[in-house]
């Protein structure tokens, strides 16, 4: 079996050094603020939300002003559709129960200019147990322990993931670690995702979210790194994420489903799991991965 090692893509500083030299005066264009649309659907709640906002000038980050008094529908491939409402400034949503396998549209209409995106809520990838093993002796740390996610991906499908593990300990919420991954070389397989670029101490509960999702929403969360790496969301320059979006929105219109697990990291628990061992039957991981570790 061929093995990819994981892609990690950390997040890039920008450091600006100062030093005795003559100053060069620069004469920047300011960037026209882009309408900026964030919004999903999924099979864990029961409304929909959309947030717009405005982008910001180079010379004003940090600032996002919402958008209000915006017309923003929500339909379906089956005829339905809804316009929602404005529940705070830029934010705005609807009671709606999503189903997995339809199309979902969305329209935004801001002082005449009209935005549109659609995405398709996937069918659900459950998780199927997530299990734990000590550090080897071997890895730059020691001592923890590394957590194991398995699924099994369904055959004869594209399918899209986004991964989540977020660390809890002394009910404070630690570090979250993110991967997308799709099953370009291991359709139909049984997968076994293992978070080697970090280890779980003894009573941290680990909670694993794995979100299946639409291409589009792949595609947007796969290049939203490049804002990282030199570029900047709201500059209309090659770093901005892919978007679904129209006429030069930026930000997405999202799909995807949920499954969720919860594992507390005790000796206990590997124990247990050690006395009902599974046979090894899962593939590793790290096929067309990125890794992003978010503090």
């Amino acid at each position: 079996m061929k093995t990819i090692k994981n892609i990690v893509l950390p997040f890039c500083l920008l450091m600006l050094f100062a030093a005795c030299q003559d100053v060069i005066e620069i004469d920047l264009d300011s960037i026209e603020p882009k309408l900026v649309i964030d919004g999903a659907v999924t099979n864990n709640s029961d409304s929909i939300v959309v947030k717009i906002s405005k982008s910001t000038d180079y010379f004003e980050p940090g600032i996002y002003p919402a958008v209000s008094n915006a017309r923003v529908t929500i339909s379906d491939d089956a005829g339905n559709s809804e316009e929602l409402e404005e529940t705070s400034p830029g934010v705005y949503s609807k009671n709606w129960d999503t189903a997995e396998g339809v199309e979902y549209a969305l329209e935004v209409d801001v002082d005449g200019q009209k935005y549109f995106a659609s995405a398709t809520l996937p069918h659900k990838v459950s998780i199927d147990s997530v299990s734990i093993e000590p550090t080897p002796d071997y890895m730059e740390f020691s001592g923890g322990y590394l957590i194991n996610c398995h699924l099994h991906d369904p055959a004869g499908i594209e399918n899209y993931y986004r991964l989540i593990v977020s660390k809890i300990n002394d009910s404070t919420k630690g570090n979250q670690l993110i991967y997308l991954f799709d099953d370009a070389f291991v359709d139909g397989n049984e997968i076994s995702m293992q978070w080697d670029n970090g280890q779980f101490l003894t009573n941290d509960t680990v909670i694993v979210e794995l979100q299946t999702l639409d291409e589009s929403t792949y595609n947007y969360y796969r290049t939203l790194s490049s804002v990282f790496e030199g570029g900047m969301i709201g500059n209309a320059n090659p770093s901005n994420p892919v978007t679904n979006l129209s006429n030069g929105a930026l930000g997405y219109f999202g799909a995807y489903t949920i499954s969720r697990d919860t594992l507390l990291v005790s000796p206990e628990a590997l124990k247990a799991m050690k006395a009902n061992a599974q046979s090894n039957k899962y593939l590793t991981s790290g096929f067309s991965l990125v890794s992003v570790a978010i503090p």
